[in-house]
């Protein structure tokens, strides 16, 4: 049954810290005394033995592991254009993550939604005239820069190609895969082959092997078929499968996320599909959901103790409307392959130059309430 969190609203604001309480025990030499040499004609006896004395073994405190997670990402349109203007004078595509990639290479893991393509098979579209998200390959620059690890791709503009429109829309998506893994950001959701496409990403971060799944639910054109490029699919027909695909991770990973990209855009609240599938998945065994795609803030929700996020909202975007330029970054700490806590963090995209940025004070307050249903 679904949990609400209505107990969590006051405190989310809070940073939820985990303490770890470890113990250190020292030895203690024990030094026998070197006794007299005993008199002449006395019988020599035996020093009698000190018997050791040794403490019981601690266990190692289990390894804790952070994980940031971002809304949407989008590297063409105008968030192409002031990037490649900005390359001219820096020689670096950067600018999008200037004012937060300090923050986010802290984490162990950091994990974001491209909702888009970096490919130079078709130069990027216009600002902002088009829906055509394509960027430049060389964009990756600022994913690698912004210490991304993983990025899900199963998005409905994972194929997206310029002026060329369908011609060429298979080739941006696996230019986008190969973009990603040359500066070492591991693609998850979409692929060569609809089995390509189910593969998670696997990260392993202090001993503990973190599996994560890309799902698309948007536009089935561009779904994975068993010989076509696409995304991993998500609808009632495939939910089986998915929750097989889960499972099937567990087998290889201590900890399962799950990443779909789901819900009709700008609707403040998630559908009752979603809320299903998203407890179908927690019951197979996923830690966690993250999911994209609204270009809003949706309330997060708690199923058998386990945190659903229907939408974090727009990381980096052109889109214009306050609504769309909100989002929330999420922080997720593991002990072991348990999550120990979570905080939200408050973050605003710049309404001039489409850069990431932390949220003031008043803006964070506001963001955090539609974050938890207020």
């Amino acid at each position: 049954m679904r949990q609400t969190i209505q107990r969590l609203r006051v405190l989310v604001v809070l940073v939820f810290l985990g303490t770890f309480i470890g113990e250190t025990m020292r030895s203690r030499a024990i030094q026998a005394r070197e006794a007299p040499p005993p008199a002449p004609g006395m019988p020599v006896t035996a020093t009698p033995s000190i018997p050791e004395i040794s403490t019981p073994s601690i266990p190692p405190a289990l390894p804790r592991t952070r994980i940031l997670f971002t809304g949407d990402i989008n590297l063409g349109r105008c968030v192409a254009e002031r990037a490649i203007i900005s390359e001219a004078y820096t020689g670096n595509y950067n600018y999008p993550f200037e004012f937060v990639a300090e923050e986010l290479r802290t984490a162990d893991i950091t994990v974001g939604s491209l909702d888009g393509s970096l490919s130079d098979e078709s130069d990027p579209m216009p600002c902002p005239e088009s829906m055509n998200l394509i960027g430049p390959a060389r964009m990756v620059e600022g994913l690698q820069f912004a210490g991304f690890d993983v990025m899900t791709i199963a998005t409905n503009h994972v194929k997206d190609c310029g002026e060329k429109g369908f011609s060429c829309d298979e080739k941006s998506l696996l230019d986008t895969v190969n973009s990603l893994k040359t500066v070492g950001i591991q693609p998850t959701g979409a692929g060569n082959t609809l089995f390509d496409s189910r593969a998670p990403a696997i990260v392993e971060r202090n001993g503990i092997r973190f599996a994560f799944l890309g799902i698309n639910q948007i536009d089935p054109r561009v779904w994975a078929t068993e010989n076509t490029p696409g995304t991993a699919p998500l609808s009632d027909a495939h939910v089986e499968i998915v929750k097989g695909e889960i499972n099937a991770a567990r087998q290889i990973a201590d900890v399962v996320i799950v990443l779909p990209h789901w819900g009709p855009e700008y609707e403040i609240n998630p559908q009752d599909v979603q809320r299903g599938w998203a407890q179908e998945f927690i019951e197979a065994g996923a830690s966690l959901v993250v999911g994209n795609h609204p270009h809003i803030i949706q309330p997060m929700e708690v199923f058998s103790d386990k945190l659903v996020f229907y939408s974090l909202g727009n990381f980096v975007f052109d889109q214009e409307q306050d609504y769309q330029r909100e989002s929330i970054v999420v922080e997720v700490n593991f002990t072991g392959a348990e999550i120990e806590s979570w905080r939200l963090h408050p973050a605003k995209v710049n309404y001039y130059t489409y850069q990431a940025g932390w949220a003031d004070e008043i803006e964070a307050g506001k963001i955090l309430a539609k974050a938890v249903g207020n």
